[in-house]
């Protein structure tokens, strides 16, 4: 008797292959390449140091902070603002003209192919909702870089002066019109004045309408008088009011680099050498629980 057997039945099934992960084992890897790992993270700590305190040149950070000073426009020979609001001042601080001169002046050993690279190294940012400025800039050589802004100020405030200068004749000059005016209106108050006096009361009508023209003339002359001590005042506050460019901080040489920051870039390479340590602790782990095949 033959027994018959569906050829899609098959009465024998190999199981399926699951892989369980047992957590214990690991955590054991970390601990049977421990030496790997600590050989990694004491490798890039060394060579973190090594770099941070004897390769890399320090960079330091030189500061200052500038006012500028207040001019009132005034009459019809307004002034543009360069050296008195922040945006304009901060165009004029990094021209190459203003910069090439300080170049000059302090004789640094920049070439014009270098040129680019220092003016990159100086900022100047407006303080907000100030007139202040803060120049700073970054360079090896920290005597240097406050040198050169020493210098970009000096050269501002000598350019500014010539504007505040103009600024102060052109006040002045209007006060010296304003009080040959006042001359003139109080001689006119005096000789209005003295003509009411001199007329007879009583005399007739043309008399009585020569009193109304004085007396409206009389009162034209003291309100001329009137506003011109009232703009005399105004344009005596605006030449008070005129301030110079001020150093609020001078520039001074920083106690410490900003760069390299010697800690942190260990404090990185460590945590960074820690992570690959034990990345290769594991792909190891699995190459030899896993052979390839050939």
């Amino acid at each position: 008797m033959e027994s018959t057997q569906d050829p899609g039945n098959h009465s024998h099934r190999e199981p399926a292959f699951e892989e369980e992960i047992d957590l214990r084992d690991v955590l054991r890897v970390p601990w049977r390449c421990r030496a790997l790992i600590l050989g990694v993270f004491m490798a890039a700590v060394v060579t973190s140091a090594v770099l941070s305190f004897f390769v890399l040149t320090p960079v330091y950070e030189v500061k200052a902070t500038i006012s500028l000073g207040y001019l009132s426009p005034t009459g019809a020979n307004p002034i543009h603002p360069l050296y008195t609001e922040p945006a304009f001042a901060k165009e004029v601080l990094l021209s190459g003209n203003l910069l090439q001169e300080v170049v000059e002046d302090l004789q640094l050993d920049i070439s014009p192919s270098q040129f680019k690279s220092f003016k990159e190294a100086i900022q100047v940012e407006p303080l907000k909702d100030t007139n202040l400025l803060r120049l700073s800039i970054e360079t090896e050589d920290p005597a240097e870089g406050r040198a050169v802004l020493n210098k970009m100020i000096e050269i501002f405030r000598g350019r500014s002066r010539v504007q505040f200068a103009r600024q102060r004749d052109l006040i002045k000059g209007e006060l010296g019109r304003m009080q040959a005016d006042l001359a003139e209106a109080e001689q006119n108050i005096k000789e209005t004045q003295a003509a009411l006096k001199r007329l007879a009361p009583g005399t007739g009508i043309a008399a009585d309408l020569q009193q109304a023209r004085l007396l409206d003339a009389l009162s034209r002359f003291e309100e001329q008088r009137q506003s011109l001590l009232g703009k005399e005042v105004a344009r005596r506050q605006e030449l008070n009011g005129i301030e110079g460019m001020q150093v609020i901080e001078a520039p001074r040489i920083p106690a410490q680099p900003v760069r390299p920051r010697k800690m942190l870039n260990i404090a990185v390479a460590g945590v960074l050498g820690l992570m690959i340590g034990v990345f290769a602790a594991f792909a190891l782990e699995y190459f030899r629980s896993s052979p390839l095949q050939e």
